[in-house]
């Protein structure tokens, strides 16, 4: 069977609905395996509603350790990323990046302009449905059962996305930039001829002509 997983929080802005229904209406397919990891305020109704809708094929378990949660992403074959409409803004699941890291496909139950629908239309790591829609997310679930050649694809180019966008390599680049960018304006700053002409005017034990004339009483205005 192939695991579709939904690690994370239940909460009042996650939108799970529509990959349990989606879920139910392939449940005579017989290849799907709920996996539900987490807590949250809103799993009491999602466990009433995987309940009444007789979804044998699913599992819950509570939050793993961040020793674990490698091992349990990995051992997802599809994962779930679920975010209410007009929460733009307002929340970004933040496990994408961890699915992307894994190199697994990804199906967002979300509003299509946010973070995580643009990160998987970028990547072409999996499958973007609108809340509600259960047709578009069962035709989701349809192609990546159907194709394990597209769900390889997918989780692929998720891989190559994060570490082409997000992985240390390009952390540690943008970091660098951000430090020769500022510390080069430093430089260019004190080394310039005008700044050094003017920290050096009127030190103590400066070399300049111009102090030199003055210690020697041949020019220069003193109080």
């Amino acid at each position: 069977m192939i695991t579709l997983l939904y690690s994370g929080n239940f909460g009042l802005g996650h939108e799970l609905d529509t990959i349990l229904y989606a879920v139910h209406a392939l449940r005579d397919d017989g290849m799907w395996r709920l996996l539900l990891v987490g807590a949250g305020k809103g799993i009491v109704r999602i466990r009433e509603l995987v309940a009444e809708l007789g979804l044998e094929n699913a599992e819950f378990r509570p939050p793993v350790s961040l020793a674990e949660l490698g091992d349990l992403l990995a051992g997802g074959d599809v994962h779930v990323v679920a975010q209410k409409p007009r929460t733009e803004g307002l929340i970004v699941p933040s496990k994408i990046y961890s699915i992307l890291c894994v190199g697994r496909p990804t199906i967002f139950i979300g509003p299509p302009n946010c973070e995580v629908a643009r990160i998987v239309q970028e990547s072409a790591s999996g499958f973007i449905v609108a809340p509600g829609d259960v047709d578009a997310a069962v035709d989701a679930l349809r192609q990546l059962a159907l194709d394990p050649e597209l769900r390889r694809q997918m989780g692929e180019r998720a891989r190559e996305h994060y570490r082409a966008r997000f992985g240390r390599d390009w952390s540690v680049s943008q970091i660098v930039h951000l430090i020769e960018r500022m510390g080069g304006n430093g430089l260019r700053q004190d080394s310039s001829p005008e700044r050094g002409r003017a920290a050096g005017a009127g030190t103590v034990g400066d070399s300049s002509p111009t102090s030199r004339r003055d210690r020697n009483g041949k020019s220069g205005r003193r109080s």
